[in-house]
């Protein structure tokens, strides 16, 4: 939804309602990572030991994929300043003007999206990823000092809350990025740390035929509701649907109801950040083929007919997931792996037995 958000021609779904309310998954990817990170960390943190090595092990699954992809728009803006010095081409921005070498610098030390700047730079949906490090060792401190379940509820409640005033005042909904996206990031992340407590006290205890009338009852007001809505201060209602989503999938997956497990649903989840941070520079790649090759003036959109826009929106979906399927085998698993090798040390050698 969000790699579709971006394009900026003419299609017959660029209008939709539904597409260009996109943006809003970043929210429900938030409410996910804070339900995922608590299923599978939520009792292993009990030492600043255990917090470092999640710290660690997080680093390296979110970093050497948006290194990578942030020198892939640096070689963009030099081969931009190259051209712009030649007087080869006209481009639609100076380079460096708006990414600049000062924001490289935040880009690399991923605090980007902390509201050191106005806007995001460089390659634009990673602020997310700046914010979701930085709430992760939050998450690990909050965990390890407050064992106890009540003060930990009470904890996520107070954050969450902390998100939903700030993003309701000064953003005026959950438009913010760079500027207010640390506390959009709040509100989503904790409410899903609060969704998997409901997860953990109701797990078993509903039929199949409820959970999946209540899935569909879900899915089908969360798509109403972004095919009509208008962004403001609307935007906060998507955040109890994404709740009751996750929870409802993940206590019908307990049950063993496999709602998302076919092999496509689980291809795309595997690949999914890779998709998130390597659609922009393809669409870079498809915005200047429009402006500069081939002429497409572009008023508010590239005026395209809509039915090519549409052949454009499928080739470039389909680019999108082919270099997404290669950087998550090449980059983003084969480093996370390396990461978590060099944390935890070589496995120890497990004992031949004796023949004898």
């Amino acid at each position: 939804m969000v790699a579709l958000y971006h394009p900026a021609w003419q299609s017959h779904i660029v209008h939709w309602n539904l597409v260009r309310n996109g943006s809003l998954m970043v929210d429900f990817f938030f409410v996910l990572s804070g339900f995922v990170l608590f299923h599978s960390y939520g009792g292993k943190l009990a030492t600043w030991a255990d917090s470092r090595r999640f710290l660690l092990i997080r680093l390296g699954r979110l970093y050497p994929l948006h290194l990578a992809v942030l020198l892939v728009f640096v070689a963009i803006e030099c081969l931009k300043w190259g051209l712009f010095r030649l007087h080869l081409a006209s481009i639609a921005s100076v380079p460096f003007a708006e990414n600049t070498p000062g924001s490289l610098i935040g880009n690399l030390l991923l605090i980007h999206g902390l509201g050191f700047y106005g806007q995001p730079t460089w390659n634009v949906p990673s602020w997310s990823i700046s914010v979701e490090f930085y709430i992760y060792a939050l998450f690990a401190l909050i965990v390890v000092l407050f064992r106890k379940k009540p003060i930990l509820l009470v904890s996520c409640g107070a954050l969450a809350m902390t998100g939903l005033l700030v993003s309701w005042t000064a953003a005026g909904g959950l438009d913010s990025t760079a500027k207010y996206g640390f506390f959009r990031g709040l509100l989503g992340f904790f409410c899903g740390v609060i969704a998997w407590h409901g997860y953990a006290a109701l797990r078993g205890r509903f039929g199949e035929r409820g959970l999946a009338a209540a899935a569909i009852v879900l899915g089908v007001s969360t798509i109403a509701l972004l095919s009509w809505m208008r962004r403001g201060t609307s935007d906060f209602f998507v955040i109890p649907l994404f709740v009751g989503i996750v929870l409802v999938v993940a206590l019908a997956d307990a049950r063993g109801l496999g709602f998302l497990n076919g092999r496509a649903l689980v291809w795309l989840g595997t690949i999914s950040y890779s998709i998130y941070l390597v659609h922009p520079a393809i669409n870079w790649g498809f915005e200047t083929l429009l402006f500069h090759i081939l002429r497409v003036p572009r008023l508010d959109l590239y005026q395209t007919g809509v039915w090519t826009g549409d052949f454009l929106t499928v080739a470039y979906v389909a680019i999108v997931l082919m270099v997404s399927a290669w950087t998550f085998r090449y980059i983003e698993d084969r480093f996370r792996r390396k990461v978590r090798r060099a944390v935890d040390g070589p496995r120890p050698a497990v004992a031949k037995k004796s023949k004898s």
